[in-house]
């Protein structure tokens, strides 16, 4: 099953697919363990590694803050049967999906950047951390 990177198709509210993609060919050239996944999405063939495939596929959203309910159908079929979401950042992981239930297990990272925000979700403070662990529901 491959990693996908859910990424906005235009650059006026986060960096778009392009750059995704540049990032991420930059950091296959440096070696580690991307090197094998990207190796792989560019030329179609897996039978040289056992790693699994990284795609970039455009999310269907217009903001930084990706709500789940509503993505494009490219990504619905690529994470048909995901077995884990990793949602990082204030705005995709609090902001539009602290609440929502996955048929997979989940990951929620973020740094909350809001007084009230932090009040209301965490009974914490601004620039509290927030790590939620979610089994599949």
């Amino acid at each position: 099953m491959p990693r996908i990177m859910p990424a906005n198709k235009n650059e006026e509210t986060d960096f778009p697919i392009p750059q995704h993609c540049d990032i991420l060919r930059r950091a296959a050239e440096a070696g580690g363990l991307l090197v094998d996944a990207m190796i792989n999405t560019s030329d179609g063939s897996k039978d040289n590694s056992s790693s699994v495939p990284l795609m970039v596929v455009e999310n269907g959203c217009g903001s930084p803050c990706i709500d789940l309910r509503q993505v494009s159908s490219e990504l619905a079929a690529a994470a048909k049967d995901a077995d884990l979401i990793v949602l990082e950042g204030m705005g995709r992981a609090l902001h539009t999906n602290f609440n929502a239930q996955f048929k997979c297990e989940a990951l929620k990272l973020a740094m909350v950047k809001n007084q009230r925000l932090a009040e209301k979700l965490i009974k914490g403070n601004i620039y509290d951390c927030v790590c939620r662990y979610e089994p599949a529901s």
